[in-house]
C-alpha cells in the first residue's frame, strides 16, 4: 500500500492503530526506512514509542523488530541538539493491537 505523505493519512491510521485495529503497510517494490525514538510525551503507556514510516509518524505501545537494524544519531539544528533513533529497512510493517511488527 503507497501512502500520500500528509497529516489526514496519518492521523486517520493513528486513530486505527490506537483503536487496536489490524494494518499492513506493505511496499512491493522498495523498503520503508523506518526510525524509531521514544515519545517522551506519552502519558499512559499507550503512545510510549514513535515510529516514523518513511516520513510519516505513528505511536504505538510495543515493537518488535524482526530485520537487521541499528542506532543513528543526527544533530538537529531546531534543538542544538542529537536525536537518536534504532533505524532499519523492511518491507512492510504490520499495526495489531497498539503493536507494530516490522518485517
Amino acid at each position: 500500500m503507497e501512502l500520500i505523505k500528509n497529516n489526514s493519512t496519518a492521523n486517520a491510521l493513528q486513530d486505527l492503530i490506537l483503536e487496536g485495529r489490524k494494518i499492513l503497510m506493505k511496499k512491493s517494490d522498495d523498503n520503508y526506512f523506518i526510525e524509531i525514538r521514544f515519545n517522551h510525551n506519552d502519558i499512559d503507556g499507550t503512545r510510549k514509542w514513535r515510529i516514523i514510516l518513511d516520513g510519516l509518524e505513528f505511536h504505538i505501545s510495543e515493537i518488535s523488530i524482526n530485520v537487521p537494524s541499528n542506532t543513528k544519531s543526527k544533530f538537529v539544528e531546531e534543538f542544538q541538539g542529537y536525536q537518536h533513533h534504532i533505524v532499519c529497512e523492511a518491507r512492510e510493517v504490520i499495526f495489531k493491537d497498539n503493536i507494530a511488527n516490522i518485517w
